[in-house]
């Protein structure tokens, strides 16, 4: 939940709490999206997220990924530190499908019009050792396709 400060109404407009809450969403969106602390590459599959709580089941295309988390596009606002687990596969190297599951949790929701839903990202809480390494590994390979 975002913190909220009390306002009381400029004598200009009624707006002025709306205009408060608006800025501290854009200042949350901000640092969340630009204060990532790993390289992430471009990677579009088709995965599977399983919300924790309700078992509800989405198939969503992925956007990007990188060794702490995978962004993806949901129909749905999911809230923040929402617990989920996420499938995929992915093509790694040659022929061979590899594929992934991991559990995460929602560490920001942003709304995109020109990728049709809200832009998830799932920061990795449990992955696999092997997992994550074929995720460095990609994210650092400039040579795999994106």
């Amino acid at each position: 939940m975002h913190p909220r400060v009390p306002v009381k109404p400029s004598d200009h407009s009624g707006n002025s709490a709306i205009t408060v809450e608006i800025q501290e969403q854009a200042t949350w969106v901000y640092l969340g999206l630009q204060h990532r602390h790993v390289e992430r590459r471009r990677f579009r599959s088709l995965a599977q997220v399983l919300l924790l709580p309700t078992r509800e089941l989405m198939a969503v295309p992925t956007v990007d990924i990188s060794p702490g988390g995978v962004g993806f596009v949901s129909p749905l606002n999911l809230p923040l530190d929402l617990a989920c687990e996420i499938r995929f596969r992915a093509p790694i190297i040659g022929q061979h499908v590899e594929m992934f599951v991991a559990r995460g949790q929602v560490a920001y929701s942003v709304l995109s019009g020109p990728e049709g839903g809200f832009i998830i990202g799932l920061q990795f809480t449990d992955i696999a050792v092997s997992a994550l390494a074929l995720i460095r590994e990609y994210v650092s390979q400039s040579a795999w396709p994106a």
